[in-house]
């Protein structure tokens, strides 16, 4: 049975731990400079962008304070991005909006230098700098909104409790899509919920005795660097540092996404690392369930998707998540 003052010295261990994994201040400032300057360029007066009202915001891990960096040096810090776009053209088609935007970026002479081949959601732009401040890329997803999403996003992240989420979610853009370069209703584009489950995964998170920053921070395009972080938060990051050892550059590792779903669903409100820890690793599995796939024509692992009824199929991930957790 271990003391109590045997869990604070552990606690101790962690925080300097995770501290020891978070990016550098100046990693963090670069990014949001760089991504700044994107969405800046975007959204000028001569851009053809323009009259839709683009605008530029960090998702994912950048987003939820969950950032590591990685663990060798040769590697990127992966920077995921929103570019919104209040409007679009009747006509316009998934493929118009995701050339749209490309074409724009191309305009740029040095974000042309930078950018990656073209992905099946984002364009990449991959950053190399000589100062030794890392190397990152950014994933830009096009996406489609509405004008009065500033205001629900707005209003999403600045009450103590929200659970609207479905007022939260974009259309986007997938070239693998069957209706990719036909449909022009976004009604039945592919949806995407970033800012929803963020605003899940800050619900779970944040323990009312212990308010570090303003939730209106973690959707602001220029958002502060955090220096202190939630207990969730930090169990994430060792458990992706984990993810990241056991799994040695293996490209079919547990994705981030599963490892934060899979942890706030089993995080339960504990204010210390150590805690935290204990009971998300105790808890994980389940919320690991089997479901017969008629697709597959066979039982496959999935997770329950925290914001609708829908699931996230492992497939090939179904042993490895089990081997994270063993």
């Amino acid at each position: 049975m271990i003391t109590l003052e045997q869990k604070n010295e552990l606690n101790e261990i962690f925080e300097e731990l995770t501290k020891n994994l978070d990016i550098s201040e100046t990693e963090y400032e670069l990014a949001v400079k760089s991504y700044n300057a994107v969405g800046n360029w975007l959204s000028k007066e001569d851009s053809i962008l323009f009259k839709y009202k683009p605008e530029i915001l960090p998702q994912g891990s950048f987003m939820l304070g969950t950032v590591i960096k990685p663990i060798n040096e040769d590697d990127d810090i992966d920077i995921d991005l929103v570019c919104q776009l209040k409007y679009k053209e009747e006509y316009w088609t998934q493929k118009d909006l995701k050339q749209k935007v490309g074409f724009r970026i191309k305009q740029n002479e040095t974000y042309n230098k930078m950018l990656d081949d073209e992905g099946r959601r984002c364009w990449t732009l991959k950053y190399r700098d000589n100062s030794n401040t890392g190397k990152y890329h950014m994933d830009i997803l096009p996406s489609i909104t509405n004008d009065k999403y500033s205001q629900i996003l707005e209003k999403a992240f600045s009450s103590t409790t929200y659970e609207d989420f479905e007022k939260l979610a974009l259309r986007i853009t997938d070239s693998e899509a069957n209706n990719y370069d036909t449909d022009t209703n976004i009604k039945n584009w592919l949806k995407s919920n970033p800012f929803g489950y963020a605003r899940w995964f800050y619900n779970n998170a944040i323990i009312k005795t212990r308010k570090l920053f303003s939730l209106n921070e973690a959707v602001n395009p220029v958002p502060k660097y955090q220096k202190e972080k939630l207990p969730l938060q930090r169990s994430i990051q060792i458990l992706k540092r984990h993810r990241d050892i056991m799994f040695n550059g293996d490209e079919d590792k547990p994705i981030s996404i599963i490892i934060t779903t899979l942890a706030t669903r089993a995080y339960n409100q504990e204010n210390n690392i150590f805690d935290a820890l204990t009971t998300i690793i105790s808890n994980m599995r389940s919320y690991i369930e089997k479901k017969f796939c008629p697709k597959l024509g066979k039982e496959i692992y999935f997770i329950s998707n925290p914001l609708v009824h829908d699931n996230f199929p492992f497939y090939h991930y179904n042993q490895l998540i089990f081997k994270l957790l063993c």
